[in-house]
Parts: C-alpha cells; structure tokens; sequence
C-alpha cells in the first residue's frame, strides 16, 4: 500500500492541481508533506515497537492511514490536503517501519531470505501498478478516489492485525523511552529531509538549504549525547558499532544513491534525446520493478543456502555493471541497449536487496529488531532523497558548464548526464567494499 500510494499520488498532481485550483508549487507539498513526515518518524516508531509490540505499529498505523485517506478524498483545498497527507504519512511511518522486524522474528534463520524476498516482491508490484493504476481510478472516478481506495485495505489490515499478530511476543517491553533523544533525533531527520526535499525542488535556495542542514547536525549531535548517556538512552549505540550491520547499512545507502540517477536522468534522456513518448518511457522504467519481483525471490532463497554477503556483493557488482552500461548511452544507442542497461541493473538491485536485508537484520540482537527495522528504513528513504538531490545538482552544474563552450543542447545534456555516471560508479565500488568486508552474520536471536 506504501509503494502503490505513493506512485499513484504523484500520477495524480496535475489533476489535483487543476481541481483545487492551486500551484505546481502548493500542490508539490501534497508528496513533501508525506515523505517528511514519513523519514523523519520511522526510527522513532521502530524503537518503540520494540516497548509495545507489532501489533501497536500495525493497529494504530493502520487507522492513521485510513483517516489520513479519508480526509485526503475529502479535502476542500490543498492546506486541507496536505495536512490529511501528513497523517498518511504518520500511518505509513508506522507500518513501514516495522515490516522487516516482525518478518525475521517470525521465520527461522534459514528461511529469513526468503521471508524478506516477499517485501521485495510487494515492492515491485507497487511500483509496477501505480501508474497505470492511478490513470484508470483518476480517469473513471476521479482523484479523491486514489485515497478512498486504501480505506478497505486498511480495514482488512486492522482485522488481521488482532487475528494474526494480537498475541504475537513483544521484544522488549520494558524499554525505556527517552523523550528527549526521540524528539532530538526525529527533529534531525525532519530538519535533514526538508532541506534535501525542498533544494531539489527549488523552493530553498543554497544559503538556505545549508543552514537548515546545520541545524539538523546539530539535532544529531544532541541524540548522540543522549544516547551516551544511560539514563536517557532510546535506541543505543551498540547497534551502530556492529560491524555488520554498520556496513549493510552503509552498502545498501550507496547502492540507493547510485541507482536512483536512472529513474531521474533516464525519462529526461528518452523524452528529449530519443524523442519517445511518457508511454514508452514508462515501459522502460517497469523494468526494474519487475525484476525486483521476478528475481528476489530466488536472491532470498540462495542467501539462505549461502552467505548472504556473498550474494549482495555479486548484485552490487552487476549494479555496477548496469550503471557503466547506463553511463555510455548516445543520442544514437539502440533502444535494445538501452533495455538491456536498464535489466542488467534491475537484476543487480534484485539480487543485491534481499540477501543484504537479510544480513542486516541477522546481525542484530533479537530486542533490537524494532531498531533496526526502522533504521532500515530510515536508509533506505535517506538514500533515495541524496540520489535525487545529488543526481540533479551534478548533472545542471555541469550542463551548465558546458553549454558556457558549445551552444548544442543535445551535446551539453549528454555532458551532464555522463559526468552523473562518472561519479556514480565511484559510489558504487564503495558500496562494493562495504559489502565485501562487512563479515559474518554471528548473532544470535533466539
């Protein structure tokens, strides 16, 4: 529901933009105001299901994404509708984060990759479906019903939350909760993705951008005080020097920010370098989500049967294969080959996802399940922010750059591009080294 409402969200802002009658601008907070709130809420809602159980996060995430959706269909103005997407948000925090926790508790070691492989799978069929879903549903019903869509989900999901998981074990339910270090730590992940959503998209300037960053840091440096000290302790600084999951972590943001360039330069590239459709683009984009569901199922069950860093090394190498492949696109590349790039990476983020969730949430202590979930989470949304941040920056300022020496829109775009890739690949070797010299899985969890 994450990944589908998500993708259908943003098939849907022009139309909620011409309906409400308000800005490209105003209507671009419709997605700021959930992801904000989305990142900035996810480790703080993974600790706390380790104090009050999975069930909690399901429940209560659950019914804040229906209100969230029901008030979303409803809304009479955009202030109405971004504030009912914040509470949407809220809700997604809460499930999302905990997803990964509750499936390593539930499946023995040696089936945890194929455990986690379904997540992956999930994730492809959102993001496969949403687009052409949210067309249909907007174009017979009209926009407010790409948010009543999600109300019986959420009422399925409610009552299998109390029929599945009502007496499922809580991890540790006599946690401490640190106000203080929760509120430091969820005002810099706030501060953090504000000022890396709201530069990509303009509305911050330089200046401004950096000195939200500054306080963000700041914030940070707060937590890491509270968190050195035992008495207002919330997550615990233990996790963070296991060296496994420090490392995991470490591979899969490089990995994100790696990969994400292609879903943001490649429709530029085949919209106005080989002058295809928004149809077509869309069909080239469909690749990677349908190997992610194709393929992850087989990548969990090898790295149940092999080291699962073994198996997340191999997909970091084809990812970076695939970006190379990706980065010597011309104005004259066959569509083939532009097909096949896009598959080689596919298949690398397939092979490369499953095995190296499943090694992250294998390293960690069964009590610290809930935190590093969220976590998880909390990079793997970090890395797709830095991606479109980065991907952005590098490729105008050197277009720019060189359109200063040739007037030829067409060369200075495939500058830009290129010098993207350039850089990439460096990211991507690095998360290579992590990968490969992160070590075994030894902890045990009970």
């Amino acid at each position: 529901m994450g990944t589908l409402d998500s993708s259908i969200t943003n098939v849907s802002l022009p139309t909620i933009s011409r309906d409400l009658q308000t800005s490209i601008e105003s209507v671009g907070w419709v997605v700021l105001g959930y992801g904000i709130a989305l990142f900035s809420l996810l480790m703080i809602f993974g600790a706390v299901s380790e104090k009050k159980g999975y069930q909690f996060s399901y429940k209560y995430g659950f019914a804040a994404f229906m209100i969230g959706s029901i008030l979303s269909g409803l809304s009479p103005n955009i202030h109405f509708l971004i504030a009912s997407r914040v509470s949407q948000g809220i809700g997604a925090a809460l499930l999302v984060a905990v997803g990964p926790a509750l499936i390593t508790r539930s499946f023995p070691a040696s089936e945890r990759g194929r455990g986690l492989s379904i997540i992956g799978m999930v994730v492809g069929v959102g993001l496969m479906l949403g687009p052409p879903l949210g067309g249909f549903i907007i174009g017979i019903a009209g926009w407010r019903w790409i948010f009543y869509v999600n109300v019986p989900v959420c009422i399925f999901g409610i009552y299998y939350t109390y029929k599945c998981i009502g007496d499922f074990p809580i991890s540790d339910p006599n946690k401490e909760i640190s106000i203080r270090a929760a509120a430091s730590l969820s005002m810099g992940l706030l501060l953090l993705m504000a000022a890396l959503l709201l530069y990509s998209r303009q509305v911050l300037d330089v200046s401004y951008a950096i000195g939200v960053f500054i306080i963000s840091v700041l914030s940070f440096g707060l937590f890491f005080y509270f968190e050195s000290k035992p008495g207002t302790r919330f997550i615990g600084l233990d996790i963070f020097s296991n060296k496994v999951f420090a490392f995991s972590g470490s591979a899969m943001l490089m990995v994100f920010v790696a990969s994400i360039s292609v879903t943001i330069l490649i429709p530029f590239y085949l919209e106005q370098i080989k002058n295809l459709t928004p149809q077509h683009v869309g069909l080239f984009l469909m690749i990677t989500p349908m190997c992610n569901f194709f393929i992850a199922p087989l990548a969990g069950y090898l790295s149940d049967k092999i080291q699962a860093s073994f198996i997340s090394s191999f997909g970091a190498i084809i990812i970076g294969i695939g970006i190379f492949m990706v980065k010597g696109f011309r104005p004259d590349t066959s569509l083939l080959h532009i097909g096949l790039a896009i598959l080689v990476l596919g298949v690398g983020m397939a092979i490369f996802m499953t095995p190296n969730t499943s090694a992250l949430m294998g390293s960690v202590k069964k009590y610290q399940l809930g935190s590093a979930s969220g976590i998880l989470a909390t990079i793997r949304t970090l890395g797709i922010s830095l991606g479109v941040a980065f991907s952005v920056e590098i490729f105008s300022f050197y277009r720019d750059n060189y359109r200063g020496e040739v007037i030829n829109g067409h060369e200075a775009f495939m500058y830009g591009y290129q010098s993207v890739y350039d850089i990439f690949l460096f990211v991507i070797a690095l998360a290579v080294i992590f990968s490969l010299v992160r070590g075994k899985n030894l902890a045990k969890q009970g």
